[in-house]
């Protein structure tokens, strides 16, 4: 009777371990699976991920003997890992057309990407990169490399020293020529020189060329396409452009028609230039807008604006690869139609990248205007 009585305790411990046993491995695997959920990137103001510690879990159950005997374990995945840089070509023809719609970035995500142009200015873009720093901002730079090689010594200093900081602080380096011209106005060895003396200077600084272009007031040639190509240089364009340059001390205007465009394009390219102290000003105030109309979606359940690094932006558009391309053989298919139906035989469409470009959707008196004033773009 009292070995009975034994067995059955036995079998009660037996059970009551493997219920226990059962009950760790639901509770681990659930607890591994939140974990793995914290690791996940955050709508932030930025790519960078809200990270916890999580080290890896063990998953066992209990034998007969009270024995813990180890079935797997969950390890969180590691969501911090950037993209490399620079990233595989988008645009590797360096097409104009596809620089407009690549800057889009990824269809309907609110992701944005902060670009400045024309520095770097003592005065203003070491004012603008702190306030970058505090809102974990990561832009890209699209650089003049007149100040790099100032005969003022003290310009040229401050310049390579605030172009080392930009670095420093995790932003990408762009080419934005030597010394802003209309590229289409060159001749093409002045063209390469306005770009690739512009790379030496930035590798001379900074240790590293350029992989992205971006020519002034968004100027384009059958010249510098070629050129691009050659270099393999990612073409870059921007979706949003306040105007900044004509807004001369009003930073109020500046942010609220970036604002606005961020909200008419859910996301984007934005064009600003670190070399004016009122676009500098502005960007607080966009920084300040993107906080508040975050927190107001994520209390209402809406997708937030997402800020990403270069790296992560320019990955996030190659989404858009598959409806560039489609667009393109549309148009190439409706002109191979047109010249049968006029009994003539002609190549593919070529895209008309030579001679001065515009802005794109921008008012075109607007944009001659701002060519003629020697606007900074």
């Amino acid at each position: 009777m009292g070995r009975r009585r034994h067995q059955a305790r036995q079998r009660s411990q037996a059970l009551a371990y493997r219920a226990a046993a059962l009950l760790a491995i639901g509770a681990a695997v659930i607890t591994g699976a939140l974990m793995a959920l914290s690791t996940a990137p955050r709508p932030r103001l930025d790519s960078t991920a809200l990270r916890f510690p999580v080290p890896p879990r063990l998953i066992a159950s209990v034998d007969d003997a009270g024995r813990l005997e180890p079935l797997g374990m969950v390890i969180p995945p590691d969501a911090s890992r950037a993209p490399s840089w620079p990233p595989a070509l988008l645009n590797p023809e360096a097409r104009l057309r596809w620089g407009w719609d690549l800057s889009l970035g990824r269809p309907g995500s609110r992701e944005v990407l902060f670009t400045f142009d024309d520095g770097p200015n003592p005065g203003t873009t070491d004012r603008l990169l702190p306030m970058l720093a505090r809102a974990n901002i990561h832009a890209a730079f699209f650089v003049c490399g007149w100040r790099l090689e100032s005969s003022e010594q003290p310009l040229r200093n401050r310049a390579r020293q605030i172009l080392r900081d930009i670095v420093a602080a995790g932003h990408v380096v762009g080419n934005h020529t030597v010394h802003h011209y209309q590229l289409p106005t060159l001749t093409p060895e002045r063209v390469r020189y306005e770009i690739e003396h512009n790379a030496d200077l930035i590798e001379e600084v900074i240790g590293e060329r350029p992989h992205l272009f971006r020519p002034p007031y968004g100027a384009y040639s059958e010249d510098v396409r070629r050129h691009l190509v050659s270099k393999g240089n990612e073409l870059w364009m921007w979706s949003i452009d306040p105007h900044d340059y004509l807004l001369v001390n009003n930073a109020e205007s500046v942010a609220q028609r970036v604002i606005t465009n961020l909200g008419n394009h859910a996301g984007g390219t934005v064009l600003l230039h670190d070399t004016h102290p009122w676009s500098v000003a502005a960007m607080a105030k966009i920084i300040r807008w993107l906080d508040r109309e975050n927190s107001d979606r994520e209390q209402s359940g809406r997708a937030p604006y997402v800020v990403l690094d270069p790296a992560r932006y320019l990955e996030g558009a190659r989404a858009r690869l598959p409806q560039i391309q489609a667009a393109d053989a549309l148009v190439n298919s409706s002109n191979r139609g047109r010249s049968r139906d006029a009994g003539a035989d002609v190549g593919p469409a070529v895209e008309p990248t030579t001679g001065v470009v515009g802005e794109g959707p921008v008012d075109a008196g607007v944009a001659t205007a701002a060519m003629d004033a020697g606007d900074g773009r």
